[in-house]
């Protein structure tokens, strides 16, 4: 799908997450950037990743795969990928969620996709700005996974991509809805990529070709507010659940209460938290997936998350 002949070949490796709190993507903004340790690139922070630790082995490579610009849709920064030549071979520039850990025996193996999460998302949206070389095409693409502990690999939960070729100078919305192969299952990864060569994997693309994206959201249809920077976080316990789900927070906040929505997002129930924890019986309810908001007593979003009846 993406990224280049001896960096970057994208494959989709199944990493095995299963077990952790639910996950909270944050810098979605594309808003914190770190400095590398050789000072020659800045980084978005996690849970992005890029292929610019490269250019700490090629010291006549000119440009960064992944550059932090002041031209940005929103907020002070966004994210510019530039295809370029590094190490004497086309690397697409590309940004993904996982992380890069340079493999000078198997290239291949350094780029590691996926990041935890928990969620059911519809769409996948961000603002763009495309400038091709020579009929070059960006690449996008989001996948959903969840580890299967009976076949030992991970199941595809949701999948979405898009190649594009049109020029696009000015910031516009791009909303790519996700198709779902398994429902009423939460996923506990999730992979995003984007990319200004969509064919880097096969060695096709054009030096040059630069993508902006800024303002990445996960959409969900019911309109239920989701909690990206939340204050704090919330284990849900079974999950899936049959008979008696539970909450436990991270920290101390007193006077809350969950919300608790359906899948059509009518809010279904309340739930006081008291000392950190709270549980709930389900067993009458009906089998889907339900939505919950943790709020303060001055009606604060403090925290989201969602939980399977089986």
């Amino acid at each position: 799908m993406i990224i280049n002949k001896t960096f970057l070949v994208i494959t989709l490796v199944a990493t095995c997450l299963q077990a952790y709190t639910q996950a909270t993507l944050t810098n979605l903004g594309l808003e914190e950037w770190t400095t590398s340790d050789s000072e020659r690139y800045e980084a978005p922070n996690a849970p992005w990743q890029s292929a610019n630790p490269a250019v700490d082995f090629d010291l006549t490579a000119t440009v960064d795969p992944v550059e932090k610009v002041t031209d940005a849709y929103s907020g002070d920064y966004a994210a510019k990928m530039e295809s370029a030549t590094i190490f004497f071979t086309f690397t697409a520039g590309a940004l993904w969620t996982g992380d890069f850990e340079l493999n000078l025996t198997d290239p291949a193996k350094s780029a590691k996709f996926g990041v935890p999460y928990e969620g059911t998302p519809t769409n996948l949206q961000f603002y763009y700005k495309y400038f091709p070389v020579n009929g070059d095409s960006m690449g996008v693409y989001t996948i959903l996974r969840k580890w299967n502990p009976n076949t030992q690999q991970q199941d595809t939960i949701a999948y979405a991509e898009v190649r594009q070729t049109q020029t696009v100078d000015e910031y516009t919305l791009f909303d790519l809805p996700l198709n779902y192969y398994i429902e009423n299952v939460l996923p506990d990864s999730i992979e995003i990529a984007f990319t200004a060569s969509a064919a880097g994997f096969e060695y096709i693309g054009q030096v040059g070709s630069q993508l902006f994206v800024d303002e990445v959201t996960l959409q969900n249809e019911v309109g239920i507010t989701q909690v990206w920077t939340p204050e704090v976080n919330i284990h849900t316990f079974p999950n899936p659940v049959t008979d008696q789900v539970h909450f436990e927070l991270d920290k101390s906040i007193s006077n809350t209460i969950l919300l608790i929505f359906d899948s059509t997002g009518k809010q279904v129930t309340t739930l006081d938290i008291s000392n950190n924890y709270g549980s709930l019986y389900v067993t009458h309810w009906t089998a889907g997936t339900y939505y919950f908001l943790l709020k303060n007593e001055k009606g604060h979003d403090l925290s989201s998350g969602q939980f399977v009846v089986k």
